[in-house]
């Protein structure tokens, strides 16, 4: 029980032993099988990886020529088929005998002769007189025609007469509004020039006076520890190189085909399927067509088309305008402005009624200003109220006065434990001894006497340092806990 190897005895699982077999019997059998995991989970039979359900990603091929028998080609076979004959319909042909026009339409409702109705209305015409009418309507009395001057050209009665005389150039704003020099007023603003004295500058503050510089003392540098070198020589070995030695084997061989180029003695042979194929055969250029030249036709051209011969062209006159011409007549007679609106309705002079009772007397505004008090200010008189008190909770935190209890469900069950070093960094420090080597690559280290005895100590201290500390943890008495309560309520 007390013989482990590295990979027993690590505790972070980073520490694995270097599994250089020994043995010429198990060199070719592979790595070390023997793991942590295949202790505890052992393999069954039957339990391997099962067959994947895919298909292998092979191209499916077949050894017979393909078949090129379709379904259209099998099913439909071609027969030999003749065009259709069109069907010519047959003539009209009309019918032997008369059409009977009789139809249950005409049979029922025959025709009947009756005379037309009479009109409703009266059988009077408008009288016309032959002769030629005497008298004078209403329009020509009432609105006769007035003999009125021309109207006159409203030109104003005072022309405008230059004068004779020369412009002497003085005007009456000339005359009235004489110019008038007065002096520039002096502006109120400062100056923009500096303000200069010519006392000394005083650069005495309060600073200078109150706080006076001393002298300040040197500050202490601790001295400097001088480097001790490590007596013991550097132990360059790693973990790496100890666990991970180079094998000296042979270069894999690359399965990349040479780079190089290929070289051939014999001369280049340009001979194409283009240059065999296709010769050049020698042939005669084609002689261009020339078009005979334009020459101009004899005789004259005659220039007479049936549209100059159905319509030729007439000389008629120009239409004339039906509309008769427009004069403006003026008459003499002045102009009547009266009209049916102004002779109707006209403007009587009438005194508007007065309402109420006509004993009392119409108000008159005072002269003097009011002195008194309103009804609003006598009834309603400023009072002084104190503000309304909010009616919301205070935002004031609840004090208390007993100390803050910080004890937590984390802090009274979870107990800080410390995290124990791996002893794989260092076996012999940890009270290890190496035994042996064996013939899978394991080493084995067994623990000292007295550091067996020290650890099962430790264990029973720290079993009973647990048991003591939970029975002796304080809780929060009922009564504390009441008032938490109710004071959170």
């Amino acid at each position: 029980m007390g013989r482990k190897c590295i990979c027993e005895i690590c505790l972070c699982g980073r520490h694995r032993c270097p599994h250089r077999a020994k043995s010429t019997i198990l060199k070719n059998h592979g790595p070390c099988m023997l793991t942590e995991y295949a202790n505890k989970y052992k393999s069954y039979p039957g339990a391997g990886m099962r067959e994947s359900f895919k298909p292998n990603q092979q191209m499916l091929q077949g050894g017979e020529p393909m078949s090129d028998a379709t379904t259209q080609r099998l099913d439909y076979i071609p027969h030999d088929a003749q065009r259709p004959a069109p069907h010519v319909p047959d003539g009209y042909r009309k019918p032997d005998g008369d059409f009977d026009l009789l139809t249950s339409y005409t049979k029922d409702y025959p025709a009947r002769k009756a005379d037309m109705p009479k009109s409703f209305r009266g059988t009077h015409t408008n009288h016309v007189p032959t002769g030629e009418f005497r008298g004078h309507p209403t329009y020509t009395d009432d609105y006769r025609k007035w003999d009125l001057a021309p109207r006159d050209a409203p030109k104003p009665q005072n022309a405008y007469i230059p004068p004779n005389a020369a412009f002497d150039g003085l005007s009456t704003f000339t005359r009235d509004y004489a110019p008038k020099r007065a002096e520039m007023r002096p502006n109120m603003k400062p100056s923009n020039s500096a303000y200069q004295s010519q006392d000394p500058l005083d650069d005495k503050t309060s600073h200078r006076l109150d706080y006076i510089p001393h002298q300040a003392q040197a500050r202490y540098v601790p001295p400097k520890e001088a480097y001790k070198r490590n007596k013991h020589p550097f132990d360059s070995m790693t973990t790496f190189r100890r666990d991970f030695t180079g094998t000296n084997a042979p270069r894999s061989d690359s399965f990349k085909p040479p780079v190089d180029a290929l070289h051939s003695d014999t001369p280049f042979d340009d001979n194409t399927t283009f240059k065999t194929d296709y010769r050049p055969w020698e042939g005669q250029r084609p002689q261009p067509h020339v078009p005979e030249s334009w020459s101009k036709p004899a005789g004259e051209m005659d220039l007479a088309t049936t549209s100059k011969i159905a319509y030729p062209p007439h000389q008629i006159r120009p239409p004339s305008h039906k509309r008769p011409k427009t004069t403006g007549r003026m008459t003499e007679a002045p102009f009547d402005d009266r009209t049916h609106y102004s002779q109707d309705f006209r403007q009587w002079s009438s005194v508007p009624e007065r309402r109420g009772d006509p004993t009392q007397k119409p108000y008159q505004r005072p002269d003097l200003p009011f002195e008194g008090t309103t009804n609003y200010r006598s009834h309603y008189i400023p009072k002084q109220a104190p503000p309304v008190r909010s009616l919301g909770p205070d935002r004031t935190a609840n004090l208390s006065s007993e100390p803050f209890d910080d004890r937590t469900m984390y802090k009274t069950e979870y107990i800080p434990k410390e995290n124990a070093l791996c002893p794989a960094i260092n076996l012999s420090n940890a009270g290890y001894e190496f035994t042996m080597l064996d013939q899978r690559g394991h080493e084995i280290w067994a623990m000292r006497e007295a550091q067996r005895r020290s650890a099962g100590s430790s264990r029973a201290a720290s079993a009973i340092g647990m048991r003591t500390g939970s029975g002796s943890m304080q809780r929060t008495p009922t009564q504390q806990l009441s008032m938490e309560q109710a004071t959170l309520a």
